[in-house]
């Protein structure tokens, strides 16, 4: 009992002196997706809105949203993949103005549209995602993301994986 104590004062004292940092962002990338053996979606183009929360300086919580392009599937029906998820970034190596990123998440992947095969489950399909890139902080609120991830599908949805590139913004409220 007495551990948690001396747990919950440590903590309310650096509370207090500003040591325990939280962050709100947003942020907006562009999305290169390539699925290897998916046939005609080996390569999808879209966009991704982030938003997460920066806590103790870095480590972030980050939800976002990716939607795709349109592609022409099978039987002439227009699909339109998009994903959600959240991952969980780390500052691995923090220079103030650059920042080198790691990051671990899990994600929804569907492909919506039309007729595909009568069978939507065959196009829904989750997946784990590991990642590393860099930021460049132009100024306290406003940084430069570029992100290399790679997607281990947890179901035959993808076929064997996918790798994505991001690249965007990101703003920091304070």
């Amino acid at each position: 009992m007495k551990k948690i104590y001396l747990t919950l004062f440590a903590m309310f004292l650096s509370f207090n002196a500003n040591a325990f940092v939280v962050s709100p962002h947003v942020g907006l990338d562009y999305v290169s997706t390539t699925t290897n053996g998916f046939g005609s979606f080996d390569n999808l183009n879209g966009v991704s809105l982030n938003a997460g929360v920066k806590t103790l300086g870095f480590l972030s919580v980050e939800a976002f949203y990716q939607k795709f392009k349109s592609q022409n599937a099978l039987n002439g029906t227009n699909a339109k993949p998009e994903s959600y998820g959240i991952d969980i970034v780390s500052d691995t190596l923090n220079l103030g103005v650059v920042e080198v990123l790691t990051s671990v998440g899990y994600a929804k992947y569907t492909l919506d549209g039309g007729n595909l095969n009568g069978k939507m489950k065959d196009f829904e399909g989750s997946a784990y995602r590991l990642g590393f890139g860099g930021q460049i902080n132009i100024n306290e609120n406003l940084g430069v993301r570029a992100m290399y991830r790679y997607v281990f599908p947890d179901s035959n949805f993808l076929k064997k994986n996918a790798q994505e590139l991001t690249i965007g913004l990101r703003y920091y409220f304070f």
